[in-house]
């Protein structure tokens, strides 16, 4: 499985201006709904924040991964993803304590199985590659960010 299933140059976005991690959040938020206008923004920001309380989805080396499942429209059947890099980077309660400038955001359907977590999974490998944080952060634009992920994402379905 790749991870160009699941995600687009559509869903990216570079640069995103944000000074906390709720701000984030709801920017994101935001995007996703830009993306697929049946979203409730407040319901998935809450659920977003929620699942925030149960355990930070900063995951180390400035990247995190918030997620959550949620009601999406009855055709929706794949979860939706979006990944910012930041303007500057921001506490996010990081497992190691460094701020966050990398953020995968995956909302699913609630009425889905668990292909979420296949997505997760996919996720968090594909951004610990070796270089791909560093490939985000020096992106300048979409199309070099997203061949960044393809050339990654190769190697991640390779491994």
């Amino acid at each position: 499985m790749k991870i160009s299933n699941f995600i687009s140059p559509d869903d990216l976005f570079i640069r995103l201006k944000a000074n906390s991690k709720k701000q984030v959040l709801q920017e994101m938020v935001k995007l996703a709904a830009s993306r697929a206008s049946h979203i409730d923004q407040r319901e998935v920001f809450d659920l977003l924040i929620d699942r925030e309380r149960l355990g930070c989805t900063g995951i180390g080396k400035g990247i995190a991964i918030p997620h959550t499942r949620c009601s999406l429209a009855s055709n929706e059947v794949n979860p939706i993803a979006i990944l910012a890099t930041l303007d500057k980077a921001i506490d996010f309660e990081a497992s190691d304590d460094e701020p966050v400038d990398i953020v995968f955001m995956l909302l699913a359907p609630d009425t889905g199985g668990g292909e979420h977590l296949t997505v997760l999974a996919l996720a968090s490998r594909l951004l610990s590659t070796e270089g791909i944080a560093d490939n985000l952060r020096k992106a300048a634009t979409v199309d070099e960010a997203w061949s960044a992920i393809l050339n990654a994402g190769d190697a991640v379905a390779a491994a």
